[in-house]
């Protein structure tokens, strides 16, 4: 049976006549006492005035639960009689009273937490946008797959069953490819080649490239991920980017250099038979054809 709880937001309120507040914290009314939240970073307040510190007026809110306990021993139980008591007493001003209903303990704890970030957190930023440099690699693979007519036309989303590039895979994150077939492929190029692509950021491809892997397990499942890290590079920095490699390889993408014929070879075959190709103007011409041959024979 769900058991309700009432609350109040604890606000920080400015002169009068500059009629601002700040929402510090919640309240929350229960049976043998005041259980008090406070934001986790109260640095806010420094835009209302910097003579406020921070930690002081969180020690005069965490001394609520003293003033409402007071109440309580004077016989003052219910929540709105409660909450005028404090209103009267405390340095800090409430909001009108909330309720919410938690049938467990956890539920409590998420009901509050819910609160705190609708209320009183600020809001958080954007999630930043984690992007490589479009690679000549990258174009060329496209171009690849192209030519074997299994890369997604403009528009055409996984259910396609072609690759699809430039997916989202989360907020902040893009696979470079990815495949719907059975399993979830996701394809992510790293271009270390010549003079051009220096190995610092190399390897904050290869930092970026696991991120996505690891979201995409998170997203569709570990058994249902397959993840390969395609890359090529000057014999220089492919000495530099073994240890990395090694990394992504050990957390379970396997590895492809595009430098070598047989795992290009390899690779390209096995996408091929995963996706299903794009109908060729000659496959209509035939269609049409045999059309054109099956109604002539009747």
């Amino acid at each position: 049976m769900s058991h309700f709880y009432n609350y109040a937001v604890i606000q920080f309120v400015a002169h009068p006549a500059r009629n601002e507040r700040l929402n510090l914290g919640l309240a929350i009314f229960g049976e043998q006492g005041l259980d008090v939240r406070t934001a986790k970073h109260l640095e806010k307040l420094k835009a209302i005035s910097a003579a406020l510190d921070p930690e002081s007026v969180r020690a005069a809110v965490l001394g609520l639960p003293d003033i409402d306990a007071y109440a309580l021993r004077q016989g003052v139980t219910g929540a709105v009689e409660r909450l005028s008591e404090l209103s009267l007493l405390a340095p800090v001003s409430f909001s009108e009273l909330g309720q919410f209903a938690a049938p467990d303990p956890a539920i409590y704890e998420q009901s509050i937490a819910n609160l705190l970030a609708k209320l009183v957190e600020p809001e958080p930023a954007p999630a930043k946008v984690l992007k490589k440099r479009p690679s000549r690699l990258l174009g060329t693979v496209k171009s690849a797959l192209k030519i074997r007519r299994v890369l997604a036309k403009k528009g055409e989303g996984l259910d396609a069953h072609r690759v699809v590039t430039h997916h989202e895979i989360a907020e902040g994150l893009t696979a470079d490819m990815l495949l719907k077939n059975g399993a979830f492929h996701v394809i992510e190029v790293v271009d270390a080649s010549g003079d051009e692509a220096p190995i610092k950021r190399a390897i904050s491809s290869i930092a970026i490239s696991a991120l996505v892997f690891e979201q995409a397990r998170m997203t569709f499942g570990s058994g249902e991920t397959q993840a390969q890290l395609i890359y090529q590079a000057s014999a220089t920095n492919e000495r530099a980017l073994t240890p990395s490699l090694l990394a992504a390889e050990h957390q379970g993408a396997s590895l492809i250099n595009w430098e070598s014929v047989e795992q290009r070879s390899k690779f390209m075959s096995h996408l091929v038979a995963l996706a299903s190709p794009l109908e060729s103007s000659g496959d209509s011409q035939n269609i049409h054809a045999s059309t054109q041959t099956k109604f002539s024979l009747n």
